[in-house]
Parts: C-alpha cells; structure tokens; sequence
C-alpha cells in the first residue's frame, strides 16, 4: 500500500502515543497491573497497563534508589 506522508506521520503518532500510554500510570479500571510500595504501606498502589510500565515506574522513582521495596500484582496475584 502506498500511504501519503501525512498518513505515514499519522499512523506513527498514533503508535508512539499508544505505546507511551502503556507505559504511564492509569486509573484502576483500565490497570492490568498494580505496583504496591511495600516500604510505605499507606501509600495507595499505583495502577498500570503494563508490566513494563510497572517495573519502568518503580525503577526510575526516587525511593527505589534507597531501599526499593516493591510488589507487582497482575490480577490478583503477585508476580515479582
């Protein structure tokens, strides 16, 4: 198929923003994973679309340097 450039620009910002959506944080209905800061247990856990969001999230936060005390949930169950 031949595209116009507008629709080749088109079609790869579409695949950018979902691919960065599934990085960022989301509300609980849409989360498919739950990141749960073990170290603070009166924070609320923090819901994510990805696995790979999670585990990006929990790495690049500041308390992870420190003593990074994390758990991951999918679905009811713990992962890592």
């Amino acid at each position: 198929m031949n595209y116009s450039r507008d629709d080749q620009e088109y079609m790869e910002y579409i695949s950018n923003a979902t691919s960065e959506k599934m990085l960022h944080p989301c509300d609980v209905a849409e989360g498919v994973c739950m990141l749960v800061d073990d170290a603070s247990p009166s924070e609320p856990p923090v819901y994510f679309r990805s696995l790979k969001g999670a585990v990006s999230w929990a790495e690049g936060s500041y308390p992870f340097s420190d003593h990074g005390e994390w758990s991951v949930y999918i679905v009811g169950r713990q992962v890592l």
